[in-house]
């Protein structure tokens, strides 16, 4: 599995993988849904091919996430090329959480973008055959921490930078 790394300035989601990612999402309500996100780097940025939905196996599947350990290392084992994350916030908007934040360095050496879906609650169920989804992009940016201590070198720090998201 390669690894995209760079500036990726634009993620490009074709409309059938952003209706599989909201399927997925309402199916798995009220708990939070995950999955990752496959995909190519191209000259503007990533276009995502395909979604992977993974096991949500947190504790608390109400409010956290956490991917299947099985699933999760099968991916990187096969020849795709895992792009990004996507875990949704059912009760929220889909905006990083300080839960989220936590939890950066557990992807960031390993993927670029995170993705993060809510249902859209302006919509009833009878508005629409496809129920839509609110969904956020972003890239996973690292920078080094000055450590207050002399005697240790710098570590590594990460946040989430909204990126535009293209639909086509």
């Amino acid at each position: 599995m390669a690894v995209l790394h760079g500036q990726q300035n634009t993620l490009s989601l074709p409309r059938a993988v952003e209706l599989e990612m909201s399927r997925h999402m309402y199916l798995s309500l009220p708990q939070e849904a995950c999955g990752v996100v496959i995909g190519e780097s191209t000259a503007s940025g990533i276009r995502i091919n395909r979604f992977q939905p993974i096991r949500n196996a947190a504790p608390d599947p109400l409010h956290h996430f956490s991917l299947d350990q099985r699933e999760w290392i099968q991916l990187f084992l096969s020849d795709s090329t895992v792009v990004g994350i996507f875990h949704t916030h059912p009760s929220t908007l889909p905006v990083p959480s300080q839960e989220d934040l936590r939890a950066l360095p557990n992807f960031a050496g390993i993927l670029q973008t995170y993705l993060i879906g809510a249902p859209d609650l302006s919509f009833s169920a009878s508005d629409e055959v496809e129920r839509p989804m609110l969904l956020n992009a972003y890239r996973i940016i690292s920078y080094e921490e000055k450590s207050r201590s002399a005697a240790t070198s710098p570590s590594p720090t990460y946040k989430l930078k909204q990126i535009p998201l293209n639909v086509t």
